[in-house]
């Protein structure tokens, strides 16, 4: 036993079920991916405010600017050990405020209170895993079936155009990288119609991550259920 440990780097795991393709899940999570809620009834939504209050804590702009680096934009943060073990890796800054009309600030109750509300999306960390394979990247919402489109209406994304920069990336596991926070993206649906079951798809769009598996359902994308009652 005591020759096993020591091959065993206590920092990263020795054997990883990565897979090729990283998922993706959304913010406020509830078992079945189901975001139902009355306007008129305040209780039947502040649970999901309560839950993207708690997500968004550690992207607090006071708490990012003192732990986190103000990297430059548009190419991997890269910390390489090079012999010498770099640990704690350093992580870059990702305001909350970056995320607009969703970030809870100007709005705390994040537009479930007038019926558009938010949606956090963010793709599950993977160590030592290269989004983008070094070009841009963006995630997308759309109503699964093309005919129910109008029925969602228009969707505001923060960052703009849904944009996932590559200075988050590569990750380097949680007890490397110890202040680090993914990058998300959130997603605001603006006039979606009221009382009608709306089935959504979110997406990356990357060069290097497969979104058409079949056989895995949360390859590279993330399906939902929101519909907002006003009777």
């Amino acid at each position: 036993m005591w020759v096993l440990l020591q091959t065993v780097d206590p920092h990263i795991p020795k054997y990883q079920d990565r897979l090729a393709v990283p998922g993706m899940m959304i913010r406020p999570k509830t078992e079945a991916l189901d975001i139902t809620y009355n306007v008129n009834r305040t209780e039947s939504w502040e649970n999901y405010v309560t839950m993207l209050n708690a997500f968004l804590e550690a992207y607090n702009n006071s708490r990012q600017v003192a732990t986190n680096e103000q990297c430059p934009p548009g190419k991997y943060h890269e910390q390489m050990d090079n012999g010498v073990k770099n640990y704690p890796k350093t992580a870059c800054q990702f305001n909350r405020t970056m995320l607009g009309n969703c970030s809870g600030i100007n709005d705390i109750s994040y537009g479930y209170r007038e019926g558009r509300p938010c949606i956090l999306v963010k793709m599950n960390r993977v160590i030592n895993f290269y989004a983008g394979a070094n070009q841009t990247m963006n995630i997308t919402c759309t109503a699964k079936k093309e005919e129910d489109a109008l029925k969602l209406g228009d969707l505001a994304m923060y960052p703009a155009n849904g944009n996932i920069d590559l200075m988050y990336f590569p990750y380097y596991g949680k007890k490397v990288h110890v202040n680090y926070t993914q990058p998300v993206v959130a997603v605001k649906f603006l006039n979606p119609q009221p009382n009608f079951d709306h089935n959504v798809e979110c997406k990356i769009n990357a060069v290097n991550i497969n979104t058409n598996d079949e056989r895995d359902k949360f390859a590279g994308r993330v399906a939902f259920k929101i519909r907002i009652d006003t009777d």
